[in-house]
């Protein structure tokens, strides 16, 4: 009898000596980290104590810890303020080494309960102070929530009115581009929190992938169900299938029968063309198989109509053309 000779793999502390597999260990690594779920454990959340007062600080802080993300109390240049940055993880610098450091993020929540809200509406102030805001808090995008207004006007009288509430805001957004929220739960400011630090969480991620399918050399489909990935020529037979399926009334089985005849696109598109005037009739008589049994003379046909729609869809110049 013969035996074969066991094959040993070499140690893994081998293999990490080759700086080329390090090179590629780290990009790895980065990438997973950019994946949503992932990245949030690299964002911190630095929030001033004066933002968490009573009753929402308590519900902001599990909201955070619910999502992953790590955040500090530390007094910010502001009151009542809220900035991120993010932890990047170490990098394989050329010579070898391993460094990484904390980055700013261009975003901020600054927080007026609804007393000052007033206070500053009232006095004309509104727009004075955020912008005060905004020059402490430098190449941010700053957010402005608003709390208890409602809850505040019904317990003061003399009031600010809906009026005057919607001018002074407006003029915030159209002179400092910042947005706003009217809350009025601890749940409502705790969600805005949290999904503000998500999004802040997974922007490199979604940037990525916009950069990646706007390219030239990648898909006509993104990562999820139902799309088709072509990379190069694999693929295209199966997005030639899924073009022709999104026609109205042409199902997998019709789908099959053009491709049987025409397999490719540019196929059907030059039959098209050397038709001429009986181009819409072209694909009329092509039979259709019933699950995948054989053709037969009681098998219907595609028929004039939807072979008309599909011409349309393929040879219409006319961008509003109805099929």
């Amino acid at each position: 009898m013969f035996y074969r000779t066991p094959r040993y793999r070499q140690p893994i502390m081998h293999t990490l000596t080759n700086p080329d597999r390090l090179k590629l260990l780290n990009h790895n690594e980065e990438q997973r980290n950019l994946k949503p779920g992932q990245c949030n454990k690299f964002l911190h959340v630095a929030i001033d104590p004066d933002f968490l007062q009573d009753p929402h600080g308590a519900r902001v802080l599990s909201k955070l810890a619910e999502l992953g993300c790590k955040y500090e109390l530390t007094p910010q240049p502001v009151s009542s303020t809220i900035t991120f940055y993010r932890t990047v993880a170490n990098k394989l610098t050329p010579d070898g080494a391993m460094a990484g450091k904390p980055i700013d993020e261009p975003f901020a929540v600054y927080l007026l309960n609804g007393g000052d809200f007033v206070a500053y509406v009232r006095n004309r102030r509104l727009l004075a102070t955020v912008r005060s805001v905004k020059e402490q808090l430098p190449n941010r995008r700053l957010s402005l929530l608003v709390f208890g207004l409602v809850s505040y006007c019904r317990v003061h009288r003399n009031c600010v009115g809906r009026r005057e509430t919607e001018q002074a805001l407006t003029e915030v957004q159209l002179f400092e581009d910042i947005s706003h929220q009217l809350l009025e739960t601890d749940e409502q400011v705790a969600n805005f929190v949290a999904q503000l630090a998500r999004s802040i969480a997974e922007q490199p991620y979604k940037q990525q992938q916009m950069e990646k399918y706007s390219s030239d050399q990648v898909y006509l489909g993104n990562e999820k169900k139902g799309c088709v990935r072509v990379e190069g020529t694999a693929g295209l037979q199966q997005l030639y299938q899924a073009q022709l399926i999104k026609i109205p009334s042409v199902t997998l089985e019709i789908a099959e029968a053009i491709m049987s005849v025409y397999p490719t696109l540019n196929s059907l598109l030059q039959a098209f063309r050397e038709a001429g005037m009986d181009a819409s009739n072209l694909l009329s008589n092509i039979s259709i198989r019933r699950a995948g049994g054989p053709i037969t003379t009681s098998n219907r046909r595609i028929g004039p109509e939807l072979s008309r729609k599909i011409h349309f869809m393929y040879g219409s110049t006319n961008p509003k053309q109805e099929i």
